[in-house]
């Protein structure tokens, strides 16, 4: 979900300030994805220019003593965001996670800092996957309005912890085949 569209759909549902904006982006990405103030107001700030979003000052609530922008999507806005609704994902989910950079960089004769490194990311794996079932526990006992679409998300990040465990797995099992390659080569040439 970018940035720009997600905050676009929380606004066809219903107008909101920045704050607010905030909290129901996090929620609705399942907790994925946490969004900076910085991200949502520059974002806002563009989208106001295009005609996509509007925004009126309100008065604060009670015990507060300042005003608040409320923003809410326009016409063009809420066809701009029909069109992206419709439109497909054509690319695949990109390979930008610190673990692969950081194994492109090791050194490939020193298998146990790269064992080291695969084990303890296996271990967090498991304990995000321990706590996205937690979290789909308690989704199951909520009342919350969109269940559904929250239980699809926590099924994704479960489905991609499961594929990153599989893919630390393969990784360790080629640098222990190397290994092993290494080790009979020198032992041939040793003899």
């Amino acid at each position: 979900m970018s940035v720009r569209y997600g905050i676009l759909g929380l606004l066809a549902r219903e107008p909101q300030h920045g704050y607010e904006l905030k909290n129901s982006f996090e929620e609705a990405a399942g907790g994925f994805w946490n969004i900076n103030y910085g991200q949502i107001y520059i974002t806002l700030d563009s989208l106001v220019k295009e005609g996509l979003v509007e925004g009126k000052v309100k008065a604060g609530g009670e015990g507060r003593g300042h005003n608040r922008k409320v923003f809410s999507i326009t016409p063009d806005g809420l066809d701009e965001l029909k069109r992206w609704l419709k439109a497909p994902v054509d690319k695949v989910r990109p390979l930008r996670d610190e673990v692969f950079v950081k194994l492109a960089f090791m050194d490939p004769s020193n298998p146990e800092m790269i064992h080291d490194l695969l084990d303890e990311q296996r271990r967090l794996y498991l304990i995000k996957m321990a706590e996205l079932t937690r979290r789909k526990q308690r989704l199951r006992k909520s009342r919350a309005k969109d269940k559904l679409i929250a239980d699809l998300l926590m099924d994704a990040g479960l489905f991609h912890a499961e594929a990153d465990l599989r893919w630390l797995e393969h990784c360790k099992a080629k640098i222990d085949s190397a290994q092993r390659s290494r080790m009979n080569v020198a032992v041939r040439n040793d003899g």
